[in-house]
């Protein structure tokens, strides 16, 4: 549980929507309409930077927004984002759509 509410911190964190306030224009990097696995990262990624306030690769207790916090490396918290996307992936062609970013986390 605590994972998950850990995931939609992140997530609400993963930095602000593209210029017309659409995030799947934000996520989607490189404008081809589908978000591959390195964008998705690198928007996640986003909100680790933000909450890694020393930059030593490593989310402390005291880094996150969760009470009582497990420490998360940037490894860790790829690892964690990579699985994300593949459950989001629901017809596994290696890219999310528009309609699998926004599906709710599975």
């Amino acid at each position: 549980m605590r994972a998950r509410f850990a995931l939609a911190a992140l997530l609400a964190l993963a930095g602000p929507a593209g210029a017309n306030g659409d995030y799947f224009s934000a996520v989607d990097l490189d404008g081809d309409g589908r978000v591959s696995l390195p964008e998705f990262l690198e928007r996640m990624g986003f909100a680790f930077r933000q909450m890694d306030v020393d930059g030593n690769g490593v989310l402390e207790p005291h880094e996150q927004h969760i009470p009582d916090a497990p420490r998360i490396t940037l490894a860790e918290h790829e690892a964690r984002f990579s699985a994300q996307f593949h459950r989001q992936d629901a017809n596994g062609d290696g890219y999310l759509s528009r309609t699998e970013l926004i599906a709710p986390p599975r």
